[in-house]
């Protein structure tokens, strides 16, 4: 906690004490008492969270949810009661934590210790940065540097600036990036993302809005400070230490956090200093002091101009100041961080990864344009431009499945070649029309198994295939997911996840002969895997336009039970009328008997009704 005097750590205290979010969390918590029952996923059994909703005023979606899970006003009080230690689960209760008493207590400084842990826990601010991490962190810094006070206009474009438009997903409990997403998503959608996140502050003590005007309170001011100011790495610390400290992040959070440190130092100081640690680092960190340093300004031309004069890393320098100019770099200076670059994602690489899959991809995409740069990057004296070339002129992996996963940025850092973008059409070998058959299997599911043959098109684009598989297997498309076929991940397009979009990839371009497989993940929380495997390539007209399930096995589970563990207990449960959950179990499912509920059950023409003409076109 920031040095405060006592006087302002009583003001803080009983500001803290009138935040709505912890008044009801801490309702919440003296209701829970000594203890009440939690499901086999650590919350209240369905009873339960209706009793707790009428206590404090939430008008649940069912009077029998099949899970509290469903309910997401309950779960965002539960998740900050949680975030404040007002509540712990154990052993298959729930219990008031020691953090209720502290601040039953009220001593000012334990009540402002629990408040802050609350706010940074709920608000995703301490742990991974996400999307809506970066848009609370935005909003702060930007309250912070204008004095507290600041237009909604003028917070939205800053957001856009850093974050960009954050696409709307799933707000489930389970696939949100935080527990405060789902109160954003509630607020309504025709608001600004401004709006949306102070409302969200306000619901903290943290800000509040008037009249499209957004001003920190006494506690956002104590908030902003401690996050820029005292949890910031000190103005005194090596540039080398800073940079290994915010190497993690992303890079305009960098900057944000960077702050204390840049404005100690005069633009051409910082710059210099970033530009000697930039040198005798590499990887991330090495990316993190030259975004650093690009944040310096005009004011950092100077030491730009100095490293200029160097070789090697200098060629970063030059460049900057070609683009300053108007001018265009040398083919050298290219080269050399064109090396740089890929160097940097090579290492990057996770290592279960083979190492020839960047050069597999730039060949997949430049073709014989890569062979026209290949002296330029063999001449340019970076020192790792030889091991680079070894790996881009050896025997590598040329499959098609790697065409169309490079990222945007290899096209800017190729500069020499023109990198060739994946066309959606049908690969050359196969005719308009051409249908595949797939096996979808559930993975980690057993007694039975649960898998469907299916028909496709195979031009499907993966949002389709994705529609296609809930209508299957049988799920109801509530959570997030994703393909994957070992090289990149496809969804719904999101900068902060990095997945590549789903809609402008067809299953012909992942599946490109018979036997290979890619993966799809539905839920991230319960974790469903998928495994998608081409059995058979079908000729033109040898199916319907649509998708059609020829053949299956097994009942798929019911949404939220847990993933394939949870699966398994959900059956033994139900299969066991003395099982202590038995009864909670068949009013989460709305069944009488746990004999009603068949894991067998299957019908491959129900299936095939329920598709439709989902794909038709």
């Amino acid at each position: 906690m920031p040095d405060v005097d006592v006087d302002l750590v009583r003001q803080l205290a009983a500001a803290a004490r009138t935040c709505p979010v912890l008044a009801t969390a801490q309702t919440l918590a003296e209701w829970i008492g000594a203890g009440r029952a939690v499901t086999t996923r650590g919350v209240l059994k369905p009873a339960a969270a209706v009793e707790a909703c009428d206590l404090l005023g939430i008008e649940p979606p069912s009077r029998k949810p099949r899970s509290a899970l469903d309910i997401h006003e309950l779960m965002m009080v539960w998740a900050a009661a949680s975030s404040a230690g007002f509540i712990e689960v154990s052993g298959g209760r729930v219990t008031s934590g020691p953090a209720l008493q502290s601040w039953l207590a009220g001593a000012p400084d334990a009540v402002v210790a629990v408040w802050s842990k609350c706010v940074l826990e709920s608000l995703g601010l301490v742990g991974e940065t996400n999307a809506d991490t970066l848009g609370f962190l935005v909003v702060l810094a930007t309250l912070d540097d204008r004095g507290g006070t600041a237009s909604l206009a003028h917070l939205d474009a800053e957001i856009a600036e850093v974050a960009g438009n954050d696409p709307a997903g799933c707000s489930c409990p389970d696939c949100v990036p935080n527990e405060l997403s789902g109160l954003v998503v509630d607020l309504g959608a025709d608001e600004s993302e401004a709006e949306d996140t102070v409302r969200a502050l306000d619901e903290f003590g943290v800000a509040v809005l008037r009249d499209d005007v957004a001003k920190l309170t006494p506690l956002g001011h104590w908030l902003t400070g401690f996050l820029f100011r005292e949890s910031a790495p000190p103005a005194d610390a090596e540039a080398g230490v800073l940079v290994s400290e915010l190497a993690q992040l992303p890079p305009k959070v960098a900057v944000l956090m960077a702050r204390p440190w840049l404005s100690s130092r005069t633009a051409a100081e910082a710059a210099r200093e970033l530009l000697t640690a930039g040198e005798s680092t590499s990887g991330q960190e090495r990316l993190t002091a030259l975004d650093l340093v690009r944040g310096c300004g005009p004011g950092a031309e100077s030491a730009w101009r100095e490293w200029a004069t160097r070789d090697g890393f200098g060629a970063h320098a030059r460049v900057w100041l070609a683009e300053q100019e108007g001018t265009e770099p040398t083919a050298a200076d290219s080269a050399w961080i064109t090396v740089d670059a890929l160097v940097t994602m090579l290492d990057a690489l996770p290592p279960e990864l083979p190492e020839d899959l960047l050069p597999a991809m730039l060949q997949a995409q430049a073709g014989d344009e890569l062979a026209e740069a290949l002296p330029l990057l063999e001449s340019c004296s970076h020192p790792s431009a030889p091991r680079l070339v070894k790996l881009l002129t050896g025997p590598v992996n040329p499959t098609g499945l790697l065409a169309g996963l490079l990222p945007e940025t290899f096209s800017e850092v190729l500069p020499e070649a023109q990198v060739l973008r994946r066309s959606p059409a049908l690969p050359a070998t196969l005719s308009a029309g051409t249908a595949y058959q797939i096996k979808v299997q559930l993975l980690g599911v057993t007694k039975p198994p649960v898998w469907r043959r299916l028909q496709v098109p195979a031009d499907l684009s993966l949002d389709q295939l994705h529609e296609v598989i809930q209508t299957a297997m049988g799920w109801h498309n509530c959570h997030m997911h994703l393909f994957s076929d070992g090289w990149a991940d496809y969804g719904r397009p999101d900068p902060e996840l990095g997945h590549q979009d789903e809609r402008k990839t067809h299953l012909s371009q992942l599946l490109t002969g018979v036997g290979a497989k890619i993966g799809y993940t539905y839920d991230f929380g319960d974790d469903w895997q998928h495994e998608i495997t081409l059995e058979k390539i079908l000729p033109a007209g040898a199916t319907t336009t649509g998708a059609v399930c020829t053949a299956g096995k097994g009942a798929c589970p019911p949404e939220d039970c847990g993933g394939a563990w949870g699966y398994e207990n959900l059956k033994a449960t139900l299969a066991d009328p003395d099982a202590e959950d038995h009864d909670d179990m068949l009013e989460w499912l709305g069944l009488s008997s746990g004999d009603d509920f068949d894991p067998k059950e299957f019908s491959a023409e129900g299936v095939s009704r329920r598709l439709g003409h989902t794909t038709s076109r």
